[in-house]
């Protein structure tokens, strides 16, 4: 028998080692913080899955499908989408073709009555006629590949803004905390602070709304603490995003402000450990166009 116990031993113990040196791949998150010129997507991938937040506007969508396979991932398992106005939501036909068994999660907010453009209400539409649609609201939390994806807002609405009722997430996997903002506002980050839902430091800020002025507050960064931050914006916006008085406070306020105009497609890596480690896994890619 103790030949057959040492014989057995030795192969958990091969096993075992095997084990040990694929997890740290197996451990790892990427965050991409895709470069779709106007509008946003940000591609989460653990393995050969995928989550995708926002799917930047219609015009988007082959470069995002051919940026999800660059990245290695055979399938998504959600789509999530943070509000309909287009530059995060109209990409949603293409993906949805491309992805068929996706969950679909978004806040479910009313259409309003006047809404423009009429992009808005086709997304709309198609989404009230989508079985694998599901609702979220603040308070969820949606567990995938070891990782939680909170919903911190909306929790109601209380009016027709998109915007304002984007859906906030928090991205948690073991020390790292990624905060999207999507396009809310300082009306949110202040019920956000008020709620007590941002006390730790972040290792990630996905910036809100393309770096508008009407975001990122001075109060709203030092309660969340970013060390990196980013922005997805598009050169020359015609709206002048990221307005230069949030640029100021980003760069005060976080030890790395990246940008998908001037950086290109920005990519994150991190892997389970005692300390937020968040590494940049960026490869330049900026495209013409774009």
């Amino acid at each position: 028998m103790k030949p057959l116990f040492a014989l057995y031993a030795l192969f958990c113990f091969f096993l075992c080692s095997e084990i040990s040196l694929a997890a740290p791949w197996q451990e790892k998150l990427r965050v991409v913080v895709l470069n779709v010129g106007e509008g946003q997507a940000i591609l989460l991938k653990r393995g050969k899955r995928g989550t995708l937040i926002d799917t930047g506007h219609a015009g988007m969508a082959a470069h995002i499908l051919a940026r999800i396979k660059s990245h290695d991932i055979d399938e998504l398992d959600f789509i999530i989408l943070t509000h309909l106005h287009p530059d995060h939501a109209s990409g949603y036909f293409r993906l949805r073709e491309a992805y068929p068994e996706a969950i679909i999660l978004d806040n479910h907010h009313p259409l309003p009555m006047d809404i423009k453009p009429d992009m808005v209400r086709w997304v709309h539409i198609a989404l009230g006629q989508d079985k694998l649609r599901r609702k979220i609201k603040a308070g969820d939390e949606t567990k995938w590949q070891g990782v939680s994806i909170q919903v911190l807002w909306p929790g109601d609405f209380t009016d027709n803004d998109l915007n304002k009722h984007s859906t906030v997430l928090l991205v948690k996997y073991g020390h790292e905390r990624i905060l999207i903002m999507a396009d809310a506002n300082q009306c949110v980050e202040q019920r956000l602070m008020a709620q007590d839902a941002l006390g730790e430091p972040t290792s990630l800020l996905v910036v809100g709304h393309h770096g508008a002025n009407d975001a990122s507050t001075q109060a709203f960064l030092s309660n969340v603490k970013p060390s990196l931050c980013a922005v997805s914006v598009n050169p020359n916006n015609i709206r002048g995003y990221p307005a230069p008085q949030t640029m100021m406070r980003l760069q005060t306020a976080c030890n790395t402000v990246l940008r998908t105009d001037v950086d290109g497609e920005l990519c994150f890596e991190s892997g389970l450990s005692h300390t937020s480690s968040l590494q940049s896994c960026k490869q330049k890619n900026k495209e013409p166009g774009l």
